[in-house]
């Protein structure tokens, strides 16, 4: 009987990204592909302002700025 050794054999298994770090990464592509494109930095702007003045987390922030600019809101 022939055993094959484990390091010979090639599992593909495609990283995933899991926990907070991917929910704010999908969340902030989502924002990207919702955003203007010449608007950008002032939507990343009003997450920033929603954190600090509003007290949202950051993936909160993220996604109130989505709700804002899927109900029509424009940055300035």
């Amino acid at each position: 009987m022939e055993i094959e050794p484990i390091m010979n054999r090639r599992i593909s298994i495609p990283p995933q990204r899991i926990g907070a770090t991917a929910e704010l990464a999908e969340a902030r592509a989502l924002l990207r592909e919702a955003a203007p494109a010449d608007r950008w930095d002032d939507v990343l702007a009003e997450a920033r302002r929603l954190q600090a003045h509003e007290w949202l987390a950051p993936l909160a922030a993220l996604q109130a700025v989505h709700a804002k600019l899927a109900a029509g809101w424009l940055p300035r």
